[in-house]
């Protein structure tokens, strides 16, 4: 250790070393104080040389970082070099090598002319454009493989070929094809999948707060638009949540949900089989009912609001078409909704 190292670390090092004297023999204690402290002067200069550069060296740790990153980039390129071997590209020096080792190796002064036009392609390009009047004319007036190409008859190519990529196409255009047929099953396909939806939609109205058990028997299109509902609504669910709302994602649905405390178990009958879960208070209602409504009926002519036996004694808005109860003073603004609004 330097001197003025010592003068810092000296007095710890005799202090570790007199700990682990303490348990020595009292008259071995002075002797086994004295020789303790050289192994711990040797262990903190091993820890020092590890961390601390000296005036003439660096410490280990700054030189095994050297190391490491100076190896990285050869790991790296090891590692693509084995990743493209595996994936069998092809290494292009090694082909253009293997090229000129080629031509150095070529047996007579016609071989390497043979092997430039076999690596780059230089072939005839009649193969460009081969439709039915090219067939007809050399079919008629055949001409041999071996003909060079400055002696053998051009080859016409249309100029759309190069602007369109594709050539000219005679005789008469093809007809326009006649899709009122699959546009008439479609629009059936379309009304039926309404008139199905519209239908569960009915079906599923609840005029009021029911108890999920009470639903009855529901048809598999039914089935399938409650789930999504009864979906939407659990995933506003929270802990705690004693009643949630939510709205179908065309708007067209509302759903609320009210936990029930007396631990019943519903059950919904199905063609699939039976649904089955904790009891609820639902309450379903078709937002698009107030909207056709409004839109039949002149705002001017209004017509009083008749309701649902659930809902009497409770104020209406005042409008013929909303059939959703007025907000009570008092009660939150997100538990009911007017004309499907909320208020």
């Amino acid at each position: 250790m330097e001197l003025g190292e010592q003068e810092r670390v000296g007095p710890l090092l005799r202090l570790a070393a007199a700990r682990e004297a303490a348990d020595a023999a009292p008259e071995d204690a002075e002797r086994a104080e004295a020789d303790g402290v050289e192994p711990w002067v040797a262990r903190w200069s091993g820890l020092a040389e590890w961390f601390v550069s000296g005036e003439e060296r660096e410490s280990r740790a700054r030189l095994l970082r050297g190391r490491a990153l100076g190896t990285i980039p050869q790991l790296l390129t090891v590692a693509r070099q084995l990743n493209e071997r595996r994936a069998g590209r092809a290494d292009r020096s090694a082909d253009f090598r293997r090229l000129a080792r080629w031509f150095a190796q070529a047996p007579d002064d016609s071989a390497p002319h043979r092997l430039w036009r076999v690596a780059f392609g230089l072939h005839s390009s009649r193969h460009l454009t081969v439709d039915a009047d090219p067939l007809a004319e050399r079919a008629a007036a055949p001409e041999s493989a071996s003909t060079p190409w400055s002696e053998a008859r051009p080859l016409r190519i249309s100029p759309q070929l190069r602007r369109t990529g594709s050539c000219e196409r005679r005789g008469k255009p093809r007809r326009v094809a006649d899709r009122a047929e699959a546009k008439r099953r479609l629009a059936e396909i379309a009304a039926r999948q309404a008139e199905e939806t519209r239908w569960a939609r009915d079906r599923l109205v609840t005029d009021g707060p029911v108890r999920l058990s009470r639903l009855g028997e529901l048809d598999p299109h039914a089935v399938q638009l409650f789930l999504r509902l009864l979906g939407d609504a659990l995933a506003t669910w929270r802990p705690g949540t004693v009643t949630t709302v939510a709205t179908s994602g065309d708007g067209s649905m509302e759903i609320r949900l009210t936990t029930l405390d007396d631990g019943s178990t519903a059950e919904v009958r199905t063609p699939d089989g039976v649904f089955r879960g904790p009891d609820h208070l639902i309450d379903i209602a078709d937002l698009t009912v107030g909207q056709d409504d409004r839109a039949a009926t002149p705002p001017s002519a209004p017509a009083p609001v008749s309701l649902p036996a659930a809902r009497q004694g409770l104020a209406s808005c005042g409008n013929p078409g909303c059939v959703w109860p007025r907000r009570r003073s008092g009660s939150p603004p997100s538990t009911t909704r007017c004309c499907g609004i909320r208020v």
